[in-house]
């Protein structure tokens, strides 16, 4: 079995991650992913190529449609693939969906992760694209019903070619371990300290402003309060620069892009998440998988809430009242012994990688 994924970026967020959890387990059964990157490097690429996966390196399908079409065209000739996987955020792009449908590839699948897009133009395309999208896809994804009804129409979301593939999770990764958690503290050195966490690009998407002013209420309130602010982004330098007008700059910790995200989620105390829009997040996924106490946004759809440590704010709320709740749960403690009934309750609703690598590599054949 191989197939061409299509939709990843330098960026090790929640798209890649969601692709490389799924390979490192369908590797070992013999499936194959190669990769379409439209940038000089693509997160995990070292990684894709000891799992005997192959990147190819083209230019970008939105600024030069057809020279990535020649280019893509010439990849599915080589790699006679079983299937294309377009991973989209929206339908402003459809281009991949379109090459894969001429160059007569037995699956294509259009894949959902977002539930909205920023930008005039992005909103415009995507509306005029997104009634194209059955014309050249077989088969429909979407990790959440919100991301579904964001990408594809009501006809398509009750077909049989439609599928929720949920975001699942290597458990064992993110299993809370104590030792750990005082391992990662001490290299931060945070000991002692109220830990927020928030994982994610610095883009409008995230709402990194509003997690700033949320911020500043706590830390008035504690003084043992710090925040750690994981990712990169074109917005990061205004950020660092509004940290500093409110005076909070020392109580954050730009960790930029990091490798040990799932050792990070033991060293936080809370995950705080105040996005304008997703699809159904993994780095909330993983907190739960943690352990970890969220405070997330109710613009985030409640289908990502798989155990009871999760809580819903309106972004209407103040900043003030968010930092009152999360600070009615300082000095909340995680054990190890949780870790059971977390697996439990993954497991039962789909977003163990065990079961879900083989319902995604049944939707393959």
């Amino acid at each position: 079995m191989k197939v061409l994924q299509v939709g990843l970026s330098f960026n090790p967020g929640g798209i890649e991650s969601f692709v490389m959890t799924y390979y490192r387990k369908l590797s070992k059964q013999g499936v194959r992913f190669d990769f379409i990157s439209m940038f000089p490097h693509l997160a995990y690429e070292e990684e894709i190529k000891s799992l005997g996966g192959k990147v190819f390196h083209t230019c970008d399908a939105r600024k030069h449609p057809l020279k990535f079409s020649r280019q893509m065209r010439k990849i599915l000739r080589i790699g006679r693939y079983d299937a294309v996987h377009v991973n989209m955020l929206s339908a402003a792009n459809i281009v991949p969906l379109i090459v894969a449908s001429y160059g007569k590839v037995p699956t294509v699948i259009a894949h959902s992760h977002n539930s909205s897009t920023p930008g005039v133009v992005r909103n415009l395309l995507h509306r005029i694209n997104r009634p194209l999208i059955p014309m050249f896809a077989t088969k429909y994804f979407a990790c959440s019903e919100l991301a579904g009804k964001w990408l594809f129409s009501k006809k398509i979301r009750k077909s049989n070619n439609y599928h929720l593939i949920h975001n699942a999770l290597d458990l064992k990764k993110f299993a809370f371990s104590l030792s750990e958690r005082e391992e990662i503290r001490h290299e931060l050195g945070v000991e002692g300290k109220f830990v927020l966490g928030h994982v994610g690009r610095f883009e409008e998407q995230k709402n990194h402003k509003f997690l700033l002013e949320i911020f500043r209420e706590v830390a008035s309130a504690c003084e043992e309060a710090i925040l750690l602010l994981v990712g990169e982004g074109e917005l990061q330098e205004m950020i660092q620069k509004k940290a500093e007008e409110y005076g909070i700059e020392d109580r954050i910790r730009f960790l930029g892009i990091r490798k040990d995200v799932a050792k990070l989620w033991k060293g936080m105390d809370i995950f705080v998440f105040p996005s304008l829009f997703e699809g159904l997040p993994i780095v909330a996924l993983e907190a739960q998988a943690s352990g970890i106490r969220s405070v997330m946004a109710d613009t985030i759809t409640t289908e990502v809430k798989l155990v009871e440590k999760v809580k819903f704010l309106s972004l209407q709320d103040s900043p003030k009242e968010w930092s009152r709740v999360i600070l009615s749960y300082k000095g909340e403690n995680r054990s190890e012994e949780e870790n059971s009934g977390i697996r439990q309750a993954f497991a039962k609703a789909g977003y163990d990688i065990e079961s879900a690598a083989q319902t995604l590599l049944s939707y393959y054949e």
